[in-house]
C-alpha cells in the first residue's frame, strides 16, 4: 500500500485513560485515536486482548509471522496477547478508532463491571476464537463506541464521579458488545464459512491448493476454521479436499479414456504417483483398476 509523505505525528492518541483511574480493573487502557496524518504506531504487543474499533478512514496492521490486516471504518478487530504488531511500515493511516486493552486476569477484573468470573471465561473464549480477523460493526455497537469516544473526549471524566461511571458503563458494554457480536458471527456464520470453503475447493481441483491458501481465502482464524469445518462434516479440510478431488477423478476414469496423469493433473494432484497412492487408499483399487472394472463408485 502507497504511503503518502506527510510527517507523522508522533503517536496520534487524542485521549487516553487508564482503567484504573475510572475504577476498571478489567482494563488496562483504553485510547481514542484521531489524525489527520499518519502516525507512528511501530512493533509493540500486550499481555492481554486489545480491541481495535475503527469508526473513520482505513489502515494497515502488520503482524510478525502473520499477514497483514487492513482494518477499515465500521469494522472491528481482536488482537490476542502476546502478538507483536505495528502500524504498516511503522505508520497509521489517518484513522479515527477507540482502543481498550483488557486485564481479564488482573485481581479484582469484576468490580465495577456487571461481569462475573465465568462470564470472563466466555469474553476470553470468544475473543480468542475470533481474534486477527475483521468484523463489521453493528449498529448498537457503533453506537456505543461513539458515546464512548464522546466521553472519553469530555473534559468532565476527571472532575465528576458518576462521568466516570458512565464511562465504565460505555467500557462494559463495547467489550460485551463486541463479544456478543463475534459469538452471533460463531452460530449463524459458522455453516456459511464451511460451504464458501467447499466451493472454494471445487472451484480449485485443478491446481494445487494448500489448505493454508484456502484459510487465508475464508479469512477466519486458521484453528477456529479447523474445529468448524470438522463439526460441519467430520472431516478435516485437508481430508475433505482429498475426497473431492477423487470424486472428480472417478467421474473423469468412469466417463473419458484420457489417461491416468493428465487426470491427476487436472484434479489438483502433482504427480500420478502420489495420486495413485491417495486413490488407492481411499478407494482399494489403483486408478487402472477402478478404470478396468467400470466401477463408477467406491468399491
Amino acid at each position: 500500500m502507497a504511503h503518502s509523505h506527510t510527517r507523522p505525528d508522533t503517536i496520534g492518541i487524542r485521549d487516553r485513560v487508564s482503567g484504573a483511574k475510572v475504577g476498571l480493573s478489567l482494563v488496562k487502557s483504553i485510547s481514542a485515536i484521531f489524525s489527520h496524518t499518519a502516525s507512528r504506531v511501530p512493533w509493540h504487543s500486550h499481555n492481554q486482548f486489545e480491541l481495535l474499533f475503527v469508526m473513520d478512514g482505513a489502515t494497515v496492521y502488520e503482524f510478525q509471522d502473520r499477514d497483514s490486516i487492513e482494518l477499515a471504518g465500521g469494522h472491528f478487530m481482536v488482537v490476542p496477547p502476546g502478538v507483536m504488531h505495528r502500524g504498516e511500515q511503522d505508520l497509521r493511516m489517518p484513522t479515527t478508532l477507540i482502543g481498550i486493552v483488557l486485564a481479564l486476569d488482573a485481581r479484582g477484573a469484576t468490580r465495577n463491571t456487571p461481569f462475573t468470573i465465568r462470564d470472563l471465561g466466555w469474553l476470553r473464549r470468544h475473543f480468542k476464537t475470533n481474534s486477527l480477523t475483521v468484523h463489521p460493526l453493528g449498529q448498537d455497537l457503533r453506537q456505543t463506541i461513539a458515546q464512548l469516544d464522546r466521553k472519553l473526549s469530555s473534559k468532565k471524566r476527571n472532575d465528576d464521579e458518576l462521568s466516570a461511571a458512565d464511562l465504565r458503563i460505555d467500557v462494559c458494554s463495547a467489550i460485551s458488545g463486541a463479544a456478543r457480536q463475534l459469538s452471533a458471527v460463531d452460530s449463524r456464520d459458522s455453516q456459511f464459512i464451511v460451504n464458501a470453503a467447499i466451493d472454494y475447493m471445487r472451484a480449485h481441483l485443478n491446481k494445487p491448493l494448500s489448505v493454508g491458501k484456502l484459510v487465508t481465502h475464508i479469512g477466519y482464524g486458521r484453528s477456529r476454521f479447523f474445529e468448524l469445518f470438522r463439526a460441519s462434516t467430520g472431516m478435516t479440510p485437508n481430508d475433505y479436499l482429498q475426497r473431492l478431488r477423487l470424486e472428480a477423478a472417478r467421474g473423469l476414469l468412469s466417463e473419458t479414456s484420457r489417461p491416468v496423469t493428465e487426470i491427476a493433473f487436472e484434479v489438483g494432484f502433482n504427480s500420478s504417483q502420489y495420486f495413485s497412492t491417495v486413490f488407492l487408499q481411499y478407494t482399494g483399487l489403483t486408478p487402472s483398476g477402478f478404470r478396468s472394472r467400470g466401477v463408477g463408485s467406491e468399491s
